[in-house]
């Protein structure tokens, strides 16, 4: 009872020490509980940053497996592509050869025609003078040694009846065989050129076909060749 009336009667400014260490007592739990929570959020971060960090590097090492699957994928895109090139390149070494051959060609047929012609026309003189040795006696002259001026005639194709007027009959046949040998001589010799003939026209139709494919052939490469 007593202990009760000394509380009863304890001085009203003893209240206020205690109540304040009560507030600091609380105030010390709420710093201790805020700074555990500091604590446990800075842990929380480390082992975000530290997870970061790993998923990055898993990133990383993805992305360079992605990179290298890419790489191994694309692997024979780029060995295709080098065969395309290679292609290319084998088909641009075809053309080239074959332009190559085509003006080899082109130089050897122009080189055969210029010697041709530069041929031909001598070869036509002498054929001409040839012609006119061997026309220049007649064989009714060797046969008719007595009567010239008729073999003479018969070379000039210019024989009149009053030549043969005072011929008899055994000249005259004469002159007729030997008009006949003569006639199959020329008829032979015109065999043999119209051969010739026909040859010069065959060689001369293969010459304009490969003039007029040479012809194409050098539009062609002109058409693809461009303008500088």
């Amino acid at each position: 009872s007593r202990s009760q009336g000394s509380s009863r009667n304890m001085p009203l400014d003893s209240w206020p020490s205690q109540g304040s260490d009560f507030a600091q007592k609380n105030e010390r739990q709420k710093w201790e509980a805020s700074l555990s929570s500091q604590l446990q959020s800075g842990t929380n971060l480390q082992t975000c940053s530290v997870n970061d960090s790993g998923s990055d590097k898993d990133g990383d090492a993805d992305d360079s497996k992605t990179e290298t699957s890419l790489d191994t994928r694309w692997s024979p895109m780029s060995k295709q592509s080098s065969s395309y090139s290679d292609t290319d390149t084998t088909e641009e070494d075809s053309e080239s050869s074959d332009d190559m051959d085509f003006l080899t060609r082109q130089k050897k047929l122009q080189a055969e025609a210029k010697m041709a012609l530069a041929v031909a026309k001598p070869m036509a003189k002498m054929q001409v003078e040839v012609e006119k040795q061997n026309g220049k006696k007649s064989p009714v002259a060797d046969l008719l040694p007595h009567v010239p001026h008729v073999s003479e005639c018969l070379m000039k194709r210019s024989l009149k009846p009053t030549d043969l007027r005072d011929m008899t009959t055994g000249q005259l046949q004469v002159i007729v065989n030997g008009l006949h040998s003569q006639i199959e001589s020329l008829n032979e010799e015109l065999v043999q050129l119209l051969l010739i003939r026909d040859e010069l026209h065959t060689e001369q139709d293969a010459t304009l076909a490969d003039i007029e494919v040479l012809t194409r052939h050098q539009k062609r490469m002109a058409e693809k060749t461009p303008a500088k």
